[in-house]
């Protein structure tokens, strides 16, 4: 299947198969792994005989990070490493017994295969056509628009749907088992605030003893 893909795009679970897509793997395994200076011949002829036994790129940088056990391998590549000679040291704890290569940790799959899948997920979340609707539907659609015209229209029956609406909302704020207050609830509790009494003076017209109790 001849794809040519953006490195930056390239997927990373693709095992690589033809010159172009090991090319462009390769300059994909560069660009994740932030090494602009790596000569891409060399880090090819490294890493081509992993592809052909079914490693990716996701399973080659899984494997500079990650030894078969599972531990860290080290610190990151430094500046005075050669970029191929840094990933052929790393590459060499995933030789089993150093006669043949591990199993890559990171399952991967073809291009074709992950071209299909790609396109079977966009075909899932692409929005669905429209279907027609049936003539009792349309009638049904041009009814309720016409209502909703009809009460636009009347001004009356605007302010109405408004206060509905307000009631609505009101409503919705009261407690589940209790009743609406009323306006002699609001006197009831006025009722019994008591105010102190204080006898007020017959010159200035405040209040005798106040200002002493504040103070």
């Amino acid at each position: 299947m001849r794809v040519r893909l953006d490195p930056r795009q390239w997927p990373g679970r693709v095992i690589p198969e033809t010159d172009a897509e090991i090319d462009t793997a390769v300059e994909a395994l560069c660009l994740r792994a932030t090494w602009p200076d790596a000569h891409r011949a060399a880090v090819r002829r490294v890493v081509e005989p992993w592809f052909g036994e079914g490693w990716s790129v996701d399973a080659l940088l899984a494997a500079v990070d990650r030894r078969p056990d599972g531990t860290r391998q080290g610190s990151p590549r430094s500046r005075d490493q050669v970029a191929h000679d840094f990933l052929r040291a790393r590459l060499r704890s995933w030789w089993q017994g150093g006669a043949r290569r591990a199993r890559p940790p990171v399952a991967g799959m073809t291009l074709g295969a992950w071209w299909r899948i790609n396109r079977r997920n966009a075909r899932l979340v692409e929005p669905r056509p429209r279907r027609p609707l049936s003539t009792a539907g349309s009638l049904a659609r041009e009814q309720s628009r016409e209502r909703v015209r009809a009460r636009l229209k009347d001004p009356v029956e605007r302010a109405r749907e408004l206060a509905r609406r307000r009631q609505e909302v009101l409503d919705s704020l009261l407690v589940p088992g209790q009743r609406v207050p009323t306006f002699d609830d609001a006197r009831k509790l006025l009722a019994d605030v008591r105010l102190p009494a204080h006898p007020v003076c017959t010159r200035c017209g405040c209040r005798q003893g106040v200002l002493p109790n504040a103070a």
